[in-house]
């Protein structure tokens, strides 16, 4: 539906007035006017004093229709057709669906949140019904985007619609009048002319037999005079009125003697088969509020939501402006910045607070970082964090709960009943995020259920954010780590050193100009690639620094795929200045196209070096990382996002890297060079990225130092490699059957993210598996369970590879769950995502009225705070009786119709011809001069 009203009316109106101005040329104009009419009249009676007082009449009423017709031609009556355009009154409501909106809506216990008061008033109240009555209405969502995302698009308001409607029914029953037959003044009009001769006849008669008897009366003649002239002048007035403003129809077609011209041009109108059709605008609706507005955006950036919406709507037709939100902008512009904007375009604003004024009392388990995989009796660290509100400090008991994981009737909601450990905290409460650590030794191997649950205050105002559980596996074996370096890095040295002293991990190493006999910190030395399935697939992740790939024969290198798209093994590559551009070289070699593949990045084909990258820098740069990072484990050195990412901060940052020219469609992008003169195509170089390959995974690094982490300290450096280590490699240790493998992109994500599936399967026969789709059923924290569809990946050329995604919606642990076969046969692949809300939506849990009032009173609109005892419909109620309609009317008056003009002449002309040549043949008659 269009945005407009736009309508068209006839407007007549006398263009020769329009330069008079002035009273004095008013009263100059009609004082010569009556001049003319005092002194024609007075001449004529003397003319016509000898005559009959009926035919003096006659002249003198004949003399002044004349003056009257020129009076009327000098006055230039004109018709023109005037569009008006409608700019309905708009109101534009934004709702917040940040994070924070997922905390409880007041202080009550059990009270829902934020985000569920905000669904109900835009579904359940009559809001939004009341202001589509008078305004155009459309809802945006305001989270991490720079643009506010448009949820409900605007219609018409009813009114509108239904003048629009009227209008067009008003117009077709014109056009269809116009249509018809002779029209009602077209008869009167003949009438009148038939008047005029049937007495033109009789006056002849009379005027014949006065001639042969002179006594006849000369009062009936006079008569006769009078009514010639009077329905001349009337015929010929409205058979011209009618032909003038009928003008799309010939005079024929006036008498109903043709086919008129309205409805051929009718006829032309109607729409041709075949030929396109203009397309009306679809209206965006929403068909479920509660999933349209949960809050699942890392930011609140309210700023640039108010920005967005002034740059894009008419501040002359915005009525006001509605904010559903708890006012806690921490993204974008300040809201400070947008008060000039608001001041300027007068729009008033109408915030509507959400959440509590006072933080309420309350203790909750926000995060819970625990390692998936765990070696028998090898102490792991579990951290946590806690958020307490209320005011002061709270002190209480946390407790770490811990036992093997069984299959539950409840879906997994129910949590560990074992006490392993205890610890009473002392928190402050004021919102700020703080940790608490235990320490745990696995008793037995297997998968294991882990919980951290607090034991609140009395006063505690929500129960359900008490505990947060996770799980992890206990696993015997060591992990097999392969190294290959091209030459003897520092980074190399550091790693493999890491590695060899790691209990958990058994390291074999090829240094490939290493000599024989040369000593080596490793488990077992190899003077080749691996070339057989055998010992290939004994390896969980494989490590390479600046490898020399023309030394690996084309049959390894095909192992090493096999092994990467079917074993779930993990692939990491440092690239290097030495080695790394001699492959791409070898441009008839068929082994270029296989290495590529391996990379989630792609590079020029002239070579890396000779075209772009930086080889010996003078600078370092500091690693410019991508909010994908933050969800990646391996990336955090310390124990969780803030200070991990403070240590990346003070890390003097690398100083080369090897010319990327872009990061591959499926790959995910960690970190860039940041140097802004290495920028191409308004991208900066790829420096960590990975991607799937089949059902394992492939990790690149632009250049190996990492090794100046070990400046802050040697733990950072242990940590990344470790971590990153273990991650390529999950896919292979968390096997849960020679069925088939499952993988997530993230098994630590924030709410709102969508989280990428993998899965590469055999059926029965170990063959791989050809089926259109298959379904994983994922378990959510509040125990509901949906379906989450796989279907075959198209963009690889493996058989058995499916890919879905799946988007979580709030805290706690998803459980994703794919079963193949059935019965005896049965096989369970597992995946486990733990899902928290980011720090900066919870370090303000408070409703921020102070930012909301100000909103209010910059432009004239007022702040409504949804308090406890503030029903939806007081809501609904105060904002339609604030916010005042604004349409705007535009008024285009059109050119004169030039055939409207030239039959107006032409009925004057007839008029005027009719009249003197009846005057000249009775005073002939008379015989006046």
């Amino acid at each position: 539906m269009s945005s407009q009203i736009d309508s068209s009316r006839t407007v007549y109106e006398f263009a020769g007035l329009a330069n008079v101005s002035g009273w004095w040329l008013w009263a100059a104009l009609i004082g010569s006017l009556a001049l003319i009419v005092f002194l024609c009249v007075q001449l004529y009676r003397r003319d016509v004093g000898n005559l009959p007082p009926s035919v003096g009449r006659v002249l003198i009423l004949m003399r002044l229709i004349s003056i009257a017709v020129l009076v009327f031609f000098f006055l230039d009556i004109q018709r023109r057709t005037q569009r008006e355009i409608v700019r309905p009154s708009e109101v534009v409501v934004l709702v917040d669906t940040s994070q924070s909106m997922a905390l409880a809506q007041d202080d009550n216990v059990g009270s829902i949140s934020r985000s569920q008061r905000v669904a109900r008033i835009l579904d359940k109240s009559d809001l939004l019904e009341t202001l589509d009555g008078e305004h155009r209405v459309s809802v945006y969502s305001v989270g991490a985007a720079d643009e506010p995302v448009l949820l409900r698009s605007g219609q018409l308001p009813v009114a509108d619609q239904e003048s629009a409607e009227n209008a067009a029914a008003e117009a077709g029953s014109q056009d269809r009048g116009k249509a018809g037959d002779l029209s009602t003044m077209m008869i009167c009009g003949i009438m009148a002319l038939v008047v005029c001769l049937i007495a033109s006849v009789i006056s002849l008669i009379q005027g014949i037999a006065q001639t042969l008897s002179p006594g006849g009366s000369q009062s009936r003649l006079g008569f006769l005079f009078t009514t010639i002239a009077v329905s001349w002048c009337l015929g010929i007035t409205l058979c011209g009125t009618d032909y003038s403003v009928q003008s799309e129809r010939s005079f024929p077609g006036l008498l109903g003697m043709a086919e008129t011209e309205a409805a051929e041009s009718e006829d032309e109108q109607e729409p041709v088969a075949g030929e396109p059709q203009p397309e009306a605008v679809p209206q965006q609706v929403v068909l479920d509020w509660q999933e349209a507005v949960a809050a699942s955006a890392a930011q609140s950036r309210i700023g640039d939501a108010i920005e967005g919406v002034l740059a894009t709507h008419d501040p002359t037709t915005l009525a006001g402006l509605v904010l559903l939100s708890d006012g806690q902008n921490n993204g974008g512009r300040n809201l400070s910045s947008v008060l000039g904007s608001l001041r300027r375009t007068e729009i008033p604003v109408y915030p509507v607070g959400l959440g509590s004024s006072r933080p309420p009392t309350n203790v909750r388990v926000v995060d819970l970082d625990v390692p998936k995989r765990v070696y028998p009796e090898d102490k792991f660290a579990i951290s946590a964090v806690l958020q307490a509100t209320g005011g002061g400090e709270l002190t209480f008991d946390v407790q770490l709960l811990d036992e093997l994981e069984v299959p539950e009737s409840d879906g997994g909601k129910t949590l560990p009943t074992e006490v392993v450990d205890a610890k009473t905290v002392t928190i402050p409460a004021d919102g700020t995020l703080s940790g608490v650590k235990f320490e745990l030794q696995p008793a037995s191997v297997g998968k294991r259920h882990l919980a951290i649950r607090v034991i609140p205050p009395a006063k505690d105002q929500n129960e359900s954010d008490d505990a947060r559980d996770a799980r992890y596996e206990v696993v015997a074996r060591k992990m097999r780590v392969l190294t290959v370096a091209g030459g003897p890095t520092r980074e190399y040295r550091f790693v493999r050193n890491l590695l060899h002293r790691e209990a958990s991990i058994r390291l074999d190493t090829w240094l490939q100009t290493g000599q024989q006999g040369m000593s080596q910190d490793a488990d077992a030395l190899l003077d080749e690639f691996p070339d057989t399935a055998a010992e290939m697939f004994e390896y969980d992740a494989v490590v390479m620094f600046d490898p020399d790939w023309t030394k690996i024969p084309a049959e390894s290198i095909d192992l090493l795929d096999r092994w990467l798209a079917s074993q779930a093994g993990g692939l990491v590559i440092v690239a290097g200045p030495v080695f790394h551009p001699r492959w791409q070289r070898l441009r008839t070699d068929p082994r270029v196209s296989k290495i590529a593949g391996f990379f989630p990045v792609t590079f020029s084909g002239r070579g890396l070096f000779s075209s772009s990258g930086r080889e010996g820098g003078q600078d370092s740069w500091p690693l410019d990382f991508t909010p994908e990072s933050r969800r990646a484990d391996f990336l955090w050195v310390t124990d969780d996002a803030r200070g991990s990412f403070e240590v990346w901060d003070r890390f003097g940052g690398v100083y080369d890297y090897v010319g990327v020219k872009s990061a591959k469609p499926a790959s995910k992008v960690y970190a860039y060079f940041s140097d802004p003169t290495t920028m191409i195509s308004d991208s900066l170089p790829v420096y960590l990225a990975s991607q799937f390959y089949g059902a394992g995974r492939v990790f690149f690094q632009g250049s190996g130092e990492m090794w100046r982490l070990r400046r802050e300290s040697d733990v950072y450096f242990d940590s990344y490699y470790t971590k990153l280590v273990r991650w390529v490699s999950e896919g292979r240790l968390l096997r849960d059957s020679n069925r088939g493998v499952m993988l997530v992109d993230n098994n630590r994500a924030m709410v709102g993210d969508t989280i990428s599936v993998r899965a590469v399967l055999t059926d029965e026969q170990f063959e791989p598996l050809e089926l259109p789709e298959v379904k994983a059923k994922l378990l959510s924290p509040n125990g509901r369970i949906v379906d989450v569809r796989l279907a075959p990946v198209q963009e690889e050329n493996k058989p058995g590879t499916y890919g879905g995604r799946f988007i979580v919606r709030e805290t706690g642990n998803y459980q994703l769950l794919l079963t193949l076969g059935a019965g005896r046969s049965e096989v369970v692949l597992e995946q486990n995502v733990q899902v928290g809300l980011p720090e900066m939506e919870l370090e303000r849990p408070k409703r921020n009225d102070g930012d909301l009032q100000t909103l209010a009173d910059i432009g004239g609109g007022s702040y409504l705070k949804i308090d406890p005892g503030v029903d939806d419909r007081q809501v609904s109620n105060e904002l339609t009786e604030n916010i005042v309609p604004q349409p705007q009317l535009t008024i285009l008056p059109g050119t004169p119709d030039p055939l409207f003009t030239e039959r107006r002449n032409a009925v004057i002309l007839w008029l005027i011809a009719g009249i003197l040549t009846m005057e000249w043949v009775i005073r002939r008659l008379h015989k006046l001069a």
